[in-house]
């Protein structure tokens, strides 16, 4: 965090530091709530559904859902209707649920380190556009715009990261045009 807190003051030198703290854990919210940052597996899902998401975080959305080990079709087979709970269709006694979950820090709780050196460059951007649209003195709109793009940018990446993993692009041979 101190890393990420001296680029922000490099940022916005005129804003004080538990300002800029609050910005951080802000752009950390918005990361993992709207690019699933936060990833946890095999969580446990019980038999009624209720979604047991580990302590310190929210849950934001089960990802998918398994069966004795085997993945479940979304609509089909369960039903998502708020954050910590799935509804089950056509269930038994000897069936067991996991689950792959998206979680979101809770107020007292951070990301862990790995996260954040991750997504670093995301967060510098989205605590920075924070911070310069707040009515201070410091307030500058222009800047924030281009900041607001570069966390926009972060998330979108975060996000594609959590739906397609690591994997590169297909390699494609181009055709000879002859």
């Amino acid at each position: 965090m101190d890393s990420l807190l001296e680029a922000i003051v490099q940022d916005v030198p005129e804003a004080p530091l538990i300002t800029i703290r609050d910005a951080i854990r802000w752009a950390e919210f918005r990361l993992c709530q709207d690019g699933n940052a936060w990833i946890v597996t095999d969580v446990t899902v019980s038999s009624e559904g209720g979604v047991m998401a580990p302590d310190g975080v929210y849950c934001v959305r089960a990802l998918t859902v398994y069966r004795n080990g085997r993945e479940m079709t979304p609509g089909t087979d369960y039903e998502q209707l708020a954050p910590d709970a799935v509804t089950i269709h056509r269930q038994s006694d000897a069936d067991t649920f996991t689950a792959r979950v998206a979680v979101k820090p809770m107020a007292d709780s951070a990301l862990p380190d790995a996260l954040r050196d991750q997504h670093f460059e995301a967060l510098r951007h989205g605590a920075t556009f924070r911070l310069l649209m707040l009515p201070q003195p410091w307030r500058n709109v222009e800047q924030a715009a281009y900041h607001e793009t570069h966390f926009n940018a972060g998330i979108n990446d975060a996000y594609r990261l959590s739906v397609y993993g690591q994997q590169q692009g297909a390699r494609v041979k181009p055709r000879r045009l002859i």
